[in-house]
């Protein structure tokens, strides 16, 4: 059901300083072909060996990254996974009263505490 954890996301201040920070203390590459941007946040994937770290950054007050921050600081957001049918995973997870975001993302209080992203086998 589960191909592979894809990504993993983090809230960041600065893309630019943590990408430099991963890049020169573990060699990460920003990946060049990956740059996400919508109204709330900015983001860029950094590759370290055969994974992802997701940075995510603000762009202005109340988005979901913003907040995040304001509460939690600097850290792991979310966990991303690629699965093989998303569309039965979404089917057990609400037949088990778990609360979708999105027809994305399960909500922390229905994971133990994490966000999870779910991925479609064709993306990524």
């Amino acid at each position: 059901m589960i191909k592979r954890i894809h990504h993993v996301g983090l809230a960041v201040h600065s893309i630019d300083k943590v990408a430099t920070f991963f890049q020169d203390v573990f060699g990460a590459e920003l990946d060049a072909n990956y740059m996400g941007e919508t109204d709330e946040f900015l983001s860029r994937m950094v590759k370290i060996g055969e994974s992802y770290l997701e940075l995510l950054e603000p762009r202005g007050k109340d988005g979901v990254i913003e907040r995040f921050l304001a509460t939690r600081g600097e850290g792991i957001h979310h966990i991303s996974l690629q699965v093989e049918d998303i569309e039965e995973l979404l089917r057990i997870c609400e037949n088990r009263g778990m609360t979708i975001i999105g027809r994305r993302f399960i909500h922390p209080r229905s994971a133990h505490g994490v966000l999870i992203e779910l991925l479609s086998n064709t993306e990524g």
